[in-house]
């Protein structure tokens, strides 16, 4: 996904480029694909870029979690049922 959002990103920068280099010309085309470019590539790059990051949090709460849940059966106060239980609820989210 961080691909696309660098897709995105070079995108952009060549909307810019568009822009720049036609703005002055006859070439309205040229412009206008810039615009559009500038329209998509942003929102678009930084949508995946929040999915991504969004993504990557969630594994490391559910490994914290399943630690926290092996202290409690070592430490005796979760049976072996009530650890294996909470630890199968942990993996289905």
């Amino acid at each position: 996904m961080k691909v696309m959002a660098i897709i995105g990103i070079v995108w952009f920068s060549i909307s810019i480029l568009c822009i720049g280099s036609f703005q002055n010309s006859l070439n309205d085309e040229a412009v206008g694909w810039g615009y559009l470019g500038l329209l998509y590539a942003i929102p678009f790059a930084i949508v995946v870029l929040v999915k991504t990051n969004k993504k990557e949090t969630p594994d490391k709460n559910v490994t914290q979690e399943l630690l926290k849940l092996n202290e409690l059966k070592e430490k005796g106060i979760l049976s072996e049922d009530e650890f294996q239980s909470m630890k199968l609820n942990l993996l289905r989210k």
